[in-house]
């Protein structure tokens, strides 16, 4: 019951919050007992993760393809931090928890300096809703409500008709866990929906429901600005009727998770370090630090609660580091598919098999952009007789 998993709020603003931390040792994937077969899954394909990103931040080549797509990076001062980042990212080992004395779960592999991990960035603020910290967050949030709800709401009938929900029992696909984006070893459809480590929640990239959505993807980065849409998370939540998900942080500092209600009954809503936030239809988006544990909740009896979620940069990030850290992931995301020969988390196989049919895998904003798409190659002009004519003439004056 999500009520009685609340802390009493005297005590949780009672404790104090320094910067100090502390480093688990362990690297391995925990699975805990009594875990389902979908719940084991998602702790190998979690291991298979921790393999894809190694292969990309341990490669000579990756780090000379980031020279290239971002030239200059590793001695602008105003990239000072991002290069600490990617420090972190070739030295420290993955799947390393770092738990801070104010609450917060990090992956020692994935922190971003300077954003308030130690005691010489205490001035950036951290706190389960910030919204009313940064004023661009505050906007982001009246501007999910106010326009990028609305058009979700109306094109969520599409994009179920043609991209069903997974099957919430224990079975896998035969062929789920091969990357087959031509087709050619398709023993079962392959499901779009993806479904996550705890019962009842799944996830439609918006990259693979554009079509069907394309109002709410450009609304979407409309209302993102600068923020994002960040790496990673940008699609559409289900989290079925009467279930609740696990604590859990997500453990990267340099972004944080929105939450925009598209179909949300009575009863939804998800916890932030204790701190309880409602899911309603009609109601105010949520900007969360995933950072500190959380979890989400539907207690409807019958009803699932979905949402879109987009993932966005912290507005501690300056500009330049926001670009950089775009650079970065849709350059990781390239390598991963054309070096690896992986398939990098959001994207579908039907994405990828056009992009890779069309040559747009080499282009950095088919990785970058939520509303990529290629250049339009321009077909050569037909000549009337009379510049047939005059072509025809000019070639017999220069070979006889």
């Amino acid at each position: 019951d999500a009520a009685a998993a609340r802390l009493d709020a005297a005590a949780v603003a009672a404790r104090p919050a320094p910067r100090s931390r502390c480093r688990l040792s362990s690297t391995a994937v925990p699975v805990p007992a009594g875990t389902t077969e979908v719940e084991k899954a998602y702790f190998k394909e979690q291991e298979t993760v921790y393999d894809v990103d190694e292969g990309a931040w341990k490669s000579d080549a990756f780090w000379a393809g980031l020279d290239e797509a971002l030239p200059g990076w590793r001695d602008d001062p105003k990239l000072d931090r991002f290069r600490g980042f990617c420090k972190n990212l070739q030295k420290e080992p993955p799947g390393v928890d770092l738990f801070m004395d104010n609450r917060q779960q990090l992956l020692s592999q994935y922190v971003y300096p300077g954003l308030g991990e130690d005691e010489r960035s205490e001035d950036v603020h951290r706190s389960a809703y910030p919204h009313d910290a940064y004023p661009e967050l505050a906007a982001l949030r009246e501007k999910l409500a106010k326009h990028v709800a609305p058009a979700a709401r109306a094109e969520f009938g599409a994009v179920m008709a043609r991209t069903p929900l997974a099957r919430d029992d224990d079975s896998l696909d035969d062929d789920q866990e091969e990357w087959d984006p031509l087709g050619t070893k398709e023993v079962e459809p392959d499901e779009t929906w993806q479904k996550a480590a705890w019962f009842g929640w799944q996830f439609l990239s918006l990259r693979g429901a554009k079509k069907e959505a394309p109002k709410t993807t450009k609304a979407l980065i409309d209302a993102m600005g600068e923020l994002g849409p960040a790496h990673r998370f940008v699609g559409f939540t289900r989290q079925k009727a009467d279930s609740r998900g696990t604590v859990h942080s997500d453990g990267r500092n340099y972004m944080l998770s929105t939450l925009t209600p598209i179909d949300a009954p009575d009863g939804c809503g998800i916890f932030v370090d204790d701190e309880e936030a409602t899911i309603a239809t009609d109601g105010a988006a949520v900007v969360l630090d995933n950072t500190f544990p959380h979890y989400i909740y539907n207690n409807d009896p019958e009803r699932d609660r979905i949402c879109l979620m987009s993932e966005c940069w912290h507005p501690a990030l300056r500009p330049e580091e926001r670009t950089a850290l775009s650079t970065l992931f849709a350059v990781k995301d390239r390598f991963t598919v054309l070096d690896l020969s992986m398939c990098p988390w959001g994207y579908t196989e039907d994405d990828l098999a056009a992009a890779l049919k069309t040559g747009a895998v080499h282009d950095l904003e088919f990785w970058q952009r939520l509303d990529y798409s290629p250049p339009k190659q321009k077909k050569p002009k037909k000549l009337g007789a009379s510049k047939r004519n005059k072509k025809s003439a000019a070639k017999k004056r220069a070979f006889g």
